[in-house]
C-alpha cells in the first residue's frame, strides 16, 4: 500500500499539498515535526513524504535523518527558491526538490518519480515474500574423524550442480575445515561478522560469506583461531541462519562432533538432519545416543542415517548398523580412501574431480533421496521440546 505524508511547519502550505494530492485521489496525513511522524510511521511503511522548509527545523538535516530511519519513504523537499540546493538534496537522500511556487506539472513529475521508485521496491518485496525460504540440512555426528565435513562439502557441491544457490556454514567453530576442502583461504569468518557487523555495524552477514567460483558454493567460515569459538553463541547462529535463509536455496550446516548450543540451534531449525556413522562400535554407540537425544527433542522425523566408508567387514554390515541404531539407512557411502584423500589434499571435491567413482555416485544418490522427501512447508509442524533455554 502506498502512503502519503507531509511534514510542514506551515499549516497553509501543508493543506495546499494535501488538496493537490486529494485532487489526484491520494490521501495524505500531516505532521508538524519528526516526533509526530515517529509515533505514526513504522519502518515497514512504504510511501511518499513531502517536507516543506520551516524555521523550526533544518530541511536537509531532517531529510537525512528520515532517509536513514525510513528507507521505504521517498522524500520530496519543498523549499524557497533561494534555498534550493540540488546537490545537498541528493546527498541527504531526497528523491526531488521543488520550489514553494511550483508549477503543477513540476509537482506531478516529482510525485511520479517518487511513486515509481516505491512501486519497484514493493514489487521486489512481493517477489521475495513469494520465494520459499532455504532448505536447511545439518550434517552431524557424535564422533570425530568420521568424514562429516567431507560429506558436507561434497553434498553442497552436488546440490550446487543442480543450479541451486548453496552455502555451507562451518559451525565446527574451533577446528572447522570446510575452506580447506575447497582450497579457500577466507579473510572473513563468522568471528569477523560478530565483531565488525553484529556488534558495531548493520548486522548483515552476506559480506562475510566467501564464494568459490570453481564449485559455485558459498562458505561462512569458522573463526581462524580456536579461542574465538566461545564468543559465538546460539543467538548469533540463529541470527546468521535467518539471514542466510533469505538469500540461498540450500544451507548446509557442518557441526562439531558434539551437541553444543550453537549446533543445537542449527539442528532444531533444520528440515533434514544427516547423522553420519561408520562400521565401528564406538561410532554406532554414540550414534544411538544421538538418536535418543533427537527423539527427546521430537526431531525424529528429520533424521537420515548416512553410513560412511562402507566396506566388507567380518561381523559388521549394514544390517548390523540398522539393528543397533533402530533405523533404516538413507544412503551408504562406499569406502574409497584413495579418491577421498586425493580430493582433500588437492582441495577439489571428489564429486567434481572423480564424478564416475562409486563414492561420488553415492553423493548423487543422497541428493536424490533428499529431493524425494516432502517439502518442509508441507510437513505438519508442532511445538517441540527444546534443550535450549528460550529468552
Amino acid at each position: 500500500m502506498m502512503n502519503y505524508f507531509i511534514i510542514s511547519g506551515n499549516h497553509s502550505t501543508a493543506e495546499s499539498i494535501k488538496k493537490l494530492l486529494y485532487y489526484n485521489r491520494k490521501f495524505a496525513k500531516i505532521f508538524h515535526n519528526l516526533e509526530q511522524l515517529k509515533s505514526f510511521v513504522t519502518e515497514d511503511d512504504y510511501g511518499v513524504l513531502f517536507i516543506t522548509s520551516s524555521t523550526t527545523y533544518d530541511l536537509y538535516d531532517l531529510c537525512g535523518d528520515i532517509s536513514l530511519q525510513w528507507p521505504n519513504l521517498k522524500v520530496i523537499l519543498i523549499s524557497d527558491v533561494e534555498d534550493i540546493d540540488y546537490k545537498k538534496a541528493m546527498y541527504v537522500g531526497a528523491t526531488d526538490i521543488v520550489s514553494l511556487e511550483f508549477e503543477e506539472e513540476e509537482w506531478k513529475q516529482a510525485l511520479v518519480k517518487a511513486e515509481s521508485i516505491i512501486e519497484i521496491k514493493m514489487e521486489d518485496l512481493e517477489k521475495k515474500s513469494d520465494q520459499k525460504p532455504a532448505r536447511m540440512i545439518t550434517v552431524a555426528s557424535t564422533k570425530g574423524g568420521i568424514g562429516k565435513t567431507t560429506i558436507s562439502v561434497n553434498l553442497a557441491v552436488a546440490l550446487a550442480n543442480q543450479e541451486l544457490n548453496v552455502v555451507i556454514v562451518d559451525l565446527d567453530l574451533q577446528f572447522g575445515d570446510v575452506p580447506l576442502l575447497l582450497d579457500l583461504q577466507p579473510k572473513q569468518t563468522i568471528y569477523e561478522w560478530l565483531k565488525e557487523s553484529y556488534e558495531n555495524g548493520d548486522g548483515k552477514v552476506i559480506p562475510y560469506v566467501t564464494y568459490d567460483p570453481h564449485t559455485k558454493v558459498s562458505v561462512l567460515a569458522a573463526p581462524s583461531s580456536p579461542e574465538f569459538a566461545e564468543l559465538i553463541t546460539g543467538e548469533h547462529v540463529s541470527n546468521v541462519l535467518s539471514q542466510l535463509k533469505k538469500e540461498f536455496d540450500v544451507i548446509i550446516v557442518d557441526t562439531p562432533p558434539s551437541f553444543v548450543e550453537t549446533s543445537l540451534v542449527a539442528i532444531e531449525n533444520s528440515e533434514d538432519i544427516l547423522l553420519i556413522t561408520s562400521l565401528d562400535l564406538p561410532a554406532l554407540k554414540n550414534g544411538k545416543l544421538a538418536i535418543d537425544t533427537f527423539d527427546l527433542l521430537e526431531l525424529n522425523d528429520k533424521i537420515k542415517i548416512v553410513l560412511n566408508r562402507d566396506t566388507e567387514m567380518e561381523g559388521m554390515n549394514k544390517n548390523t548398523v540398522e539393528n543397533i541404531l533402530g533405523r533404516k539407512l538413507e544412503v551408504s557411502i562406499p569406502s574409497d580412501y584413495k579418491t577421498v584423500i586425493s580430493s582433500i589434499n588437492l582441495g577439489v571435491p571428489f564429486v567434481i574431480r572423480s564424478p564416475k567413482t562409486q563414492v561420488a555416485k553415492s553423493m548423487q544418490k543422497l541428493v536424490k533421496q533428499l529431493d524425494s522427501k516432502p517439502d518442509s512447508n508441507q510437513r505438519k509442524t508442532k511445538k517441540r521440546f527444546s534443550l535450549l533455554r528460550r529468552r
